[in-house]
């Protein structure tokens, strides 16, 4: 792939983070992305790759919930945001395809000059950090994989699977049946739906394309899973009708039998679990970031441990890092990672 070193700004915000934003060119395509990050050199550094059709937008929700100890990096596939065009293919279909965007993440690696980073991808983008994580082994820390696109068949009932508004407002019924004590955050996920809706007709091209390269490679993606050496955590949302849980479940089942160092955490909600519980979903992040780190170099993530322990209504936290051996207790109702 053609490279050119990445150009990029930089601006610090009120709580001190830096902000960054750049382009690097990758066949002739400009890679637009974006940072966050604190003035700490040894942060974890987390990859997020969006679905097709949508755009780093879709992470907004974790910019301002940056987990502790991480730089968060925001990128824009061809075609997508602030990026720009992948040549066509024959007949002037787009070439957006899995492997294709595997090799942008390599780039994107090798020009910003990091090291084993945690990729979080979303739909599409989760297959391409799949597939790069089984091509480069070593070159990655782990994986967060947001409903995972080509692991399973989508069951065409998707969002905006019906004409015009229609479709919308029965996924806005849902959202609302979801999470009817939670309105805040069920606004936010309404309107990141309704943005999607708007981009529709123009990203069909784009949505498309993934979907056939989805479909050629989805039986490598499978074996691509259970062969990783890398941990990941499989997000999930519970009454998602384009991707239901159950066929997550039916192939995920049999592979963490075998594959002990992955799991899956399932969130409430129709839409996406970054949307639907943006702060259950950081904390989940992480911990997971946590956990990745050396010993000497994370920031205690706890997990429930024991219930009514070392008496009633009292409960048990154990930092969720394998060579750590700290503990909280705390009353029953309280929640140890609720500074994150």
């Amino acid at each position: 792939m053609g490279v050119r070193s990445p150009a990029f700004l930089t601006t610090r915000s009120g709580d001190g983070d830096l902000s960054r934003s750049g382009s690097c060119l990758v066949d002739g395509c400009s890679i637009a992305w974006e940072s966050k990050s604190p003035e700490d050199d040894t942060a974890q550094t987390v990859i997020c790759l969006h679905d097709a059709g949508t755009g780093s937008r879709e992470f907004r929700p974790l910019m301002k919930r940056c987990p502790p100890g991480s730089q968060l990096i925001l990128v824009d596939w061809p075609s997508h945001g602030r990026s720009g065009d992948l040549p066509c293919g024959p007949g002037g279909v787009p070439s957006l395809t899995v492997e294709n965007c595997a090799g942008i993440i390599e780039v994107l690696l090798q020009q910003l000059g990091i090291e084993r980073p945690i990729l979080l991808g979303s739909g599409f983008g989760a297959a391409a950090a799949i597939r790069f994580a089984a091509d480069h082994s070593d070159a990655v820390a782990g994986l967060v994989l947001c409903l995972p696109a080509g692991l399973v068949s989508a069951s065409g009932a998707g969002p905006f699977s019906q004409q015009g508004k229609r479709g919308v407002n029965r996924l806005l019924r849902r959202m609302r049946k979801a999470a009817p004590g939670n309105v805040g955050q069920e606004t936010a996920a309404r309107r990141q739906a309704l943005r999607m809706e708007a981009l529709r007709p123009t990203m069909l091209p784009m949505r498309a394309a993934a979907a056939r390269s989805l479909a050629h490679a989805e039986a490598g993606l499978r074996k691509a899973v259970d062969s990783l050496s890398c941990s990941a955590l499989f997000a999930l949302s519970r009454d998602n009708q384009e991707y239901p849980m159950r066929k997550y479940m039916a192939l995920l089942d049999p592979s963490l039998a075998s594959a002990t160092q992955h799991q899956f955490t399932v969130f409430a909600g129709v839409f996406n679990p970054i949307w639907d519980e943006p702060d259950r979903f950081a904390v989940a992040l992480a911990s997971f970031i946590q956990a990745r780190l050396p010993v000497e170099k994370h920031t205690h993530a706890w997990i429930l441990s024991e219930a009514d322990w070392p008496t009633k209504n009292s409960n048990l936290w154990t930092c969720v890092h394998p060579d750590c051996v700290a503990e909280r207790v705390l009353p029953t109702g309280r929640d140890a990672n609720a500074g994150f």
